[in-house]
Order: C-alpha cells, then structure tokens, then sequence
C-alpha cells in the first residue's frame, strides 16, 4: 500500500512537470486560492473559538430594552425568567410581544439598525437573542397563500409521494406553526401546548445552553392524536390572529433598511506604497442570517465586480493605526454594508430576501462586535485589483 501511494505521488508530480508552462501556472494558482480559502475559513473559526470558547453561542432568550427605535427598542439586558440585567448591551433591537403568551424577539443591532448576515456572539459581552423567532415570525407575514390553505381543524399528514398540493401546503403552514410555537411562546404557554397532560412534573423545553430545542409535538411526545389535534386547534383559536398582527408590524411597506455583515480577509502585508490593506474573499465566508450574498442585487459596474468577481479591494488604513491592529495575511475582517431589503415570494411556501446598497461607504472593522473600526471605502470610488 505505501508503495502504491508512493507511485500515485510520482504520477502526479510528473504530470505536473510535463505540463505546458501556462497549464502548471493555472494549476498552481488555483491551488493557491483553495489553500488561502481553507486558512481564511480556518482562521475564523479559530477565531471565534478562542474568543467565546465551546458552546458558547447562544441563539435563545429574552432581552429587555429601554430605547425606543423604529425597528423595536435597544437598551439592557436581561434573562428570560425576568432576572436583573447582567449583560450590557445596546446593539440589540427588541420586538416587544404583543401580550403575556409570547415572550419578546430579540436580535443583533449595528447603528440601531437589524444586523443581518454574520452575526456574533462573545461570552459575556453580547447578549443573548432569538433570532429564529425573528425569521419565522417574519416569514410568517409572507405566508398568506399558504395559510389559507391550511387546515384549521385538525393536522394535516403528508408525503412526498402524495401529488396534492394543498395538503402540502397545510402541512408545511402547520409545521411552520410548530416551530414559531416552540420559539415565541412564554413558558407557560408551552406547558399548555407541548407538554403531556398527565406529566408528573413539568416539562423542561431548554438544553444546557439554555436554548429552546426540546420542545417535541403538539400535546407532547406520548399524547394520541386526539390530544395532538385538541392542543393545535387551541393554539389556533387562542394565537394565531395576535401572531398574524404581530407579523405584521416587521417590514413596514414592505422592506426593511439593515445593515449587512459580512467577513473578508487580509490579502497579503500592509501595502505602504498605497497605505492600505487588500482585503479578499468578501462575501465568500461568514453566516447568512436573513441574508445571504446570492440574493445581493448589484447595480453599479463596482458593485457586479463585489459580488461576481474574486478580485481583492483597497481598503485605506493609516500606518499608525496598521500598526496598532497589526493584521496579517489572512486576518478576518469585518465588513458593514448599509442596505435596503425587499421580500421575493418565490412560491408560497418558498420566500427569498433580495438587497441592494442603501450607502456607498462601507464599513471595515478588525473585530465581530464592530467596535474596532478599521476604515472605510466608497463603493463608487473603489480600487480592485486581481
């Protein structure tokens, strides 16, 4: 067997030396990119582990806010069973429940405004948030073909070897429900609805992270589906209209101004001769929390370049504030874009976010949390080189 391998690396490297000269150049390069790829997407993984720790990410909760905004509140905040503060955080924005069987919606702010895309968490810095909630109760305001398909009455079994396309629409509008249920509902609410009726003790809905990810089926896991059909029609007739209502107040006219996040890297050293770094890989890595870069629609002939190309962009930075951050080929960067986003309904149970540049500056950060401002560029104005 070692033998074999050793044959196998003599094919290949002769191979490669018998190459045209233009082919080993092609061939290299793109060995390169995919090796500086997996540094780049290694480095921020690295990054975040050595800042948060494991298991660090918590994506659940209940954040209280004092400011009013626009898009909900921002201010403290505080745990879901109601305890003090113990978190100060301001970028975060609050979408107030509608009344005492829900609990609020919380997701990450940047300038008072959503943050989608990469978004991020850091032990005892950043507070905790529910942004699936947010998702699902916003795709739950574009959901109305699917709704009125749906089956008010009792569960709807389907699979995908039945060709009827209503009763894949309630099954999926039901199970849509289901999981904005599990999200949204305070915790009394969820002991209505999840849990068996004759359970000794309460049911417990939150793993060790303190996120909400053990909520089974309606009535709970051992009920019949009599019981399962009793606790979805209750859930329907007691909250279905506030949901619908409360869905309703996100995206006024239907768009939303947001900021876009996303992560880039350091290409190469600190280019004195132009006082600035090259950043590389923008869009190519990082979350897609609402939006992701697919659905990014570009205008402008900088802009197609930004999202078609994989050339690297100029972002001016003194020398004094170079050295201060010290970036290094590959170091992640953090990158903010001002956006304005539009709902595309692309069947009714299928919804895609399509966005556009609100601003032509965009903001470079050295740090997730966007507090260590690096510079910015104006995308009518900007450098690419390849």
């Amino acid at each position: 067997m070692k033998r074999l391998r050793i044959h196998m690396i003599l094919v290949m490297g002769l191979g490669c030396m018998i190459m045209p000269i233009s082919l080993q150049g092609q061939f290299l390069k793109k060995l390169k990119k995919k090796v500086e790829d997996k540094i780049v997407n290694k480095a921020s993984e690295k990054t975040d582990e050595l800042l948060n720790g494991e298991g660090a990410r918590n994506d659940s909760g209940n954040v209280k806010n004092t400011k009013e905004t626009e898009n909900g509140t921002i201010g403290d905040n505080a745990s879901a069973n109601g305890s003090k503060p113990t978190i100060q955080d301001n970028n975060i924005i609050t979408h107030k429940a509608p009344n005492k069987d829900f609990i609020d919606i919380v997701i990450q702010s940047h300038k008072g405004l959503p943050r989608y895309g990469d978004v991020y968490y850091l032990r005892g810095k950043t507070a905790s948030t529910n942004s699936k909630a947010y998702k699902a109760l916003l795709e739950l305001k574009y959901m109305k073909e699917l709704l009125e398909q749906m089956d008010k009455s009792k569960l709807t079994t389907y699979n995908y070897a039945q060709d009827d396309t209503k009763t894949k629409y309630s099954n999926k509008a039901q199970h849509h429900l289901l999981m904005l249920g599990k999200d949204v509902l305070s915790d009394e609410r969820l002991q209505e609805y999840f849990c068996d009726a004759e359970a000794k003790s309460p049911c417990n809905f939150y793993n060790t992270a303190g996120e909400r990810s053990l909520v089974p089926s309606w009535g709970g896991t051992r009920n019949n589906e009599f019981a399962q059909n009793r606790s979805y029609t209750a859930f329907i007739q007691n909250h279905l209209e506030a949901l619908e209502a409360w869905s309703n107040t996100f995206f006024p006219n239907d768009e939303q101004i947001a900021y876009f996040v996303a992560r880039g890297a350091v290409n190469g050293k600190y280019d004195f001769k132009n006082k600035g770094y090259w950043i590389q890989n923008i869009f190519s890595i990082g979350g897609d929390f609402i939006l992701h870069n697919t659905n990014f629609m570009p205008y402008t002939e900088n802009e197609k370049t930004l999202k078609h190309s994989s050339k690297s962009l100029f972002l001016p930075v003194e020398p004094s504030k170079a050295k201060e951050y010290a970036l290094t080929h590959v170091s992640p960067v953090f990158v903010a874009f001002k956006v304005k986003v539009f709902p595309k309904i692309i069947a009714p149970d299928q919804i895609q976010w399509e966005f556009q540049l609100e601003d032509s500056n965009v903001e470079f950060y050295k740090d997730g949390l966007l507090s260590q401002k690096l510079g910015e560029v104006d995308m009518k104005t900007v450098t690419f080189k390849d």
